[in-house]
């Protein structure tokens, strides 16, 4: 498997990054709903709403590697036969769905920046993140508000997103899922014209 990417498919490197982050991201919003929603008891869930700080900035990191590689490697050529609109479609569902990570992640930080509670966000290694601000429980609430209404809306595009690519799998019958599976590679697949 070549490690850059290929005018017909995603390389090594940029599958390990889409994969590891959609794993990450869909642990970090299955650990979110749990804390909230689970009968949990204090050090449990000190300890939940630990590792869920730690894990957004470890995310943080991965977009930002996946950024920087997609700088360095073109993306494989779109499929034939894909429709100007499907083209757009697809560009602003990858744009909004790293806006929307981007999103959770700053309200999360803002909103344990703005706790009277103090409780700094700690990564491996010892590296305490720095607050943004100090405390401020009108600016707590809101970016509290502000990301519970965003997880909502990334778990809808991210199942927008799975849903697309299934469409192109079975309805299409294209190579656009096949050539961003972990171990998929070779053959391609053409539109069904019947």
């Amino acid at each position: 498997m070549m490690l850059r990417n290929t005018a017909e498919y995603w390389g090594a490197v940029s599958k390990c990054l889409h994969w590891v982050t959609a794993i990450f991201i869909i642990a970090l919003l299955g650990l979110g709903l749990i804390m909230v929603h689970a009968n949990m008891g204090a050090a449990t869930k000190f300890e939940a709403y630990q590792l869920h700080k730690s894990s957004g900035f470890l995310i943080l990191m991965m977009i930002l590697a996946r950024a920087l590689w997609r700088v360095a490697n073109s993306p494989p050529t779109p499929p034939d036969g894909l429709k100007p609109w499907e083209r757009r479609l697809e560009r602003a569902l990858h744009f909004g769905l790293y806006i929307l990570v981007l999103v959770m992640i700053a309200s999360g930080w803002l909103m344990v920046s703005a706790s009277p509670l103090r409780l700094s966000i700690r990564l491996p290694g010892g590296f305490t993140v720095p607050d943004l601000i100090g405390p401020n429980d009108f600016v707590g609430e809101s970016a509290k508000f502000l990301h519970k209404v965003v997880s909502k809306l990334l778990i809808g595009a991210i199942v927008v997103h799975v849903a697309g690519a299934l469409k192109h799998h079975f309805v299409d019958r294209d190579n656009v899922l096949l050539r961003i599976l972990p171990f998929a590679g070779g053959t391609a697949r053409h539109r069904n014209r019947t």
